[in-house]
């Protein structure tokens, strides 16, 4: 099951050959995916150029992956202070652009969040700190289990002061941008590596049952006292979102209408789809937000299925990782990956069919988007070290 390669310290490297697989198949269905997706695309976007650049970042993660793996990943972890910092800089870079207008930067419906670069189309840096956070995060989770051993209220609050002021920060600038999308990310993937601290568990109940309420009074205002929530949040466009998931056939014109093309996408394609490139429906964002969507029109249930069980498959393969280590560090960072992955999986399936309202948020390693796949890049080379790790206690 096991294939070795030479690193720089002469030792072998235990190559996980299921998460490579996984991987190797997520990849080849995203191009397949966004080739499928051309014949939707707006007419001022090229398929055929989208596809060579989204190959092109699958090419510089291969290399990128490889070289994290040779130079060591606890380099990873002790660098992970430049990348933040720089990552900061230019996050702030694109607020500053809001008042002077700075070269490779370019808003896209009314957000600043990404850099063009030449010839490879964008970079958004907010992905990119995804990644750092969840790496610099699960570093001082890991120093702050050594250096307290009994959870109390005490160090519980200065864990949380510590986390917060690395990570509020970014998200303060993400927001400015906005996009509210990635901080949701990045939070849920703090919380659970947060889960994984010693913390008291009551912390986690207070916190769930905390979300619960706000869900529960949401909804009733939602429905018995619309003008009240209106007057609470005041009318904006992710309210507009909830109307097109919950009242989807009232507002098929407007706010519905993304979701209601998405049913029709999905629901008509039977087992085995309309065929590649088909264009019975015409949907939005197609190589991003909409592309499970795109797979389940192409390649119907069978399809979709496929692509359900590979994440399935992948969550899976992290997780047994997860279990057979036993060093604190690598396992918070890979259980931060392993909640951000399953909430964007759920997330951006579920609004799919209908049973999550819409958001602009991405399906892992499937989705258009250079940033996306480089930002999971380092995570992913922890987690073959952790595999090393975890066969090289077998093999010897």
């Amino acid at each position: 099951m096991s294939q070795y390669i030479k690193s720089p310290t002469k030792k072998t490297f235990i190559i996980d050959w299921p998460l490579s697989l996984i991987l190797i198949a997520l990849t080849a269905i995203s191009l397949l995916a966004i080739y499928a997706a051309s014949p939707l695309l707006v007419s001022y976007r090229d398929g055929t150029d989208l596809l060579i650049k989204q190959i092109i970042f699958v090419i510089i993660s291969i290399i990128s992956l490889i070289l994290f793996i040779q130079i060591g990943v606890d380099r990873l972890f002790t660098a992970i202070d430049i990348a933040y910092w720089v990552l900061m800089f230019l996050l702030f870079l694109l607020i500053v652009d809001k008042y002077i207008n700075l070269p490779f930067i370019a808003p896209v419906n009314g957000t600043r969040a990404w850099f063009q670069l030449p010839g490879l189309g964008t970079i958004q840096p907010s992905e990119f700190m995804k990644a750092v956070l969840i790496i610099k995060s699960s570093v001082i989770i890991s120093e702050h289990i050594d250096q307290n051993r009994m959870s109390n209220i005490e160090s519980d609050l200065f864990l949380f002061y510590k986390i917060l002021k690395v990570a509020i920060p970014p998200l303060f600038l993400m927001i400015l941008q906005p996009d509210t999308g990635i901080p949701i990310i990045i939070i849920i993937g703090l919380i659970a590596m947060l889960s994984m601290s010693g913390i008291s568990k009551y912390w986690l109940i207070s916190g769930f049952s905390f979300v619960g309420l706000v869900i529960i009074v949401f909804l009733g205002l939602f429905f018995f006292a619309p003008d009240m929530l209106v007057n609470l949040v005041g009318s904006s466009y992710r309210i507009n979102r909830i109307y097109g998931w919950l009242q989807t056939e009232q507002y098929i014109s407007s706010w519905g209408l993304q979701l209601y093309q998405s049913l029709l996408a999905v629901g008509s394609a039977g087992w085995l789809g309309h065929g590649l490139g088909s264009q019975i429906i015409t949907l939005i964002e197609p190589q991003n937000d909409f592309i499970f969507a795109v797979i389940g029109q192409n390649f119907g249930f069978i399809g979709a299925s496929i692509v359900l069980f590979l994440h399935l498959a992948l969550d899976l393969t992290i997780i047994r990782i997860i279990l057979n280590n036993e060093y604190y560090r690598e396992k918070i960072m890979a259980v931060g990956l392993l909640g951000m992955l399953l909430f964007q999986q759920i997330q951006n399936m579920g609004m799919i069919i209908g049973l999550l309202p819409i958001t602009g948020i991405t399906l892992p390693f499937i989705s258009a988007g250079g940033s996306s796949l480089l930002s999971f890049v380092p995570m992913i080379a922890i987690i073959f070290h952790m595999n090393h790790l975890n066969r090289s206690k077998i093999v010897h």
